[in-house]
């Protein structure tokens, strides 16, 4: 949690008092963590497991904005609203713990740290950028690349050297569907043509990338 960006800049002493003001809430597989809409009171670590963000249409349709996996925090986007209100609704894909912590106190140890206010913002400058080129990725590209791109970065997440790579899906296709905004049978679809084109075979929850450094020259010269 430590290393976390919305923590990382803290002295030891605001640190160790924020800890006071959290609590760690162990979560089974579908259990909800916040509903869309309700009054922000605390933001969130995930500690172990995975997190879907997911934005529920009136209709009934949800969309999944975002997987936050072991590392990573969520909720901290709409803090500084006049009056937060949790804007999606997270929820565990697989079972998951995640740290609790008190928005308000956070707020505080902000508002008495001018350097701390400055990381902040650069945080949520980086969330922002990274929704902007995921918008332009699912409104410009089609499923294929949009499939190979989301494998990829987790590849280059993983800091691997090796051509091949042996990924493990850990959340269900139907939600990194949901994700990349591709329908269900489109995204079978899709990976069975890659699977025919030779750049990835699929066994059980296993995507193996036959070939990273050409995957990315093809992401790179939008050729997928």
């Amino acid at each position: 949690m430590r290393d976390c960006l919305l923590f990382s800049a803290m002295r030891d002493d605001q640190f160790s008092q924020l800890k006071k003001h959290c609590h760690r809430i162990t979560l089974d597989s579908e259990q909800v963590v916040f509903q869309q809409g309700a009054d922000l009171t605390h933001i969130y670590f995930v500690e172990q497991g995975a997190i879907k963000l997911a934005h529920t249409s009136l209709n009934g349709d949800e969309k999944i904005i975002e997987v936050a996996t072991a590392g990573t925090s969520f909720a901290e986007g709409v803090l500084f609203a006049g009056a937060p209100r949790y804007p999606v609704t997270a929820i565990a894909i697989k079972p998951s713990v995640v740290i609790a912590i008190s928005a308000s106190h956070y707020l505080t140890i902000l508002s008495g740290d001018t350097a701390l206010c400055i990381k902040m913002l650069g945080h949520l400058s980086q969330r922002l950028h990274w929704m902007l080129k995921e918008l332009d990725k699912q409104t410009l590209h089609n499923a294929s690349f949009r499939i190979v791109d989301y494998f990829v970065s987790l590849a280059d997440n993983s800091a691997t050297a090796d051509p091949t790579f042996d990924l493990c899906l850990s959340i269900p296709k139907r939600d990194i569907a949901s994700r990349l905004s591709i329908k269900p049978e489109t995204f079978s679809r899709a990976l069975k043509q890659l699977r025919q084109r030779g750049l990835l075979e699929l066994e059980d929850n296993h995507v193996i990338l036959k070939n990273l450094p050409k995957l990315r020259r093809m992401l790179a010269l939008e050729q997928i």
